[in-house]
């Protein structure tokens, strides 16, 4: 359920138009990023792969300093923050 809602807030925080400043980065766990959705605080990177079990990777970080704010997935503790967006 968890998911579920994180996708759907994803979603709908990219639909408002809002430019992030957080470049995901490019895999976790061997995972390509698929999409990049972006919001003024949460910046959501989600991984699809096809690593066997078919996983699906959200990851999400703080969009002014890139600190993730999900410590319970695989991903990298911080991400890449852009000056000029």
């Amino acid at each position: 359920m968890f998911t579920s809602r994180s996708i759907i807030f994803a979603l709908l925080s990219f639909l408002v138009g809002v430019n992030a400043c957080v470049q995901c980065p490019a895999t976790v766990k061997g995972i390509q990023l698929s999409a990049t959705l972006p919001d003024d605080q949460v910046t959501v990177c989600v991984y699809n792969g096809i690593n066997g079990d078919g996983s699906t990777v959200l990851c999400q970080y703080h969009t002014k300093n890139g600190k993730s704010s999900d410590k319970s997935q695989p991903c990298p503790k911080k991400a890449t923050v852009k000056k000029d967006c």
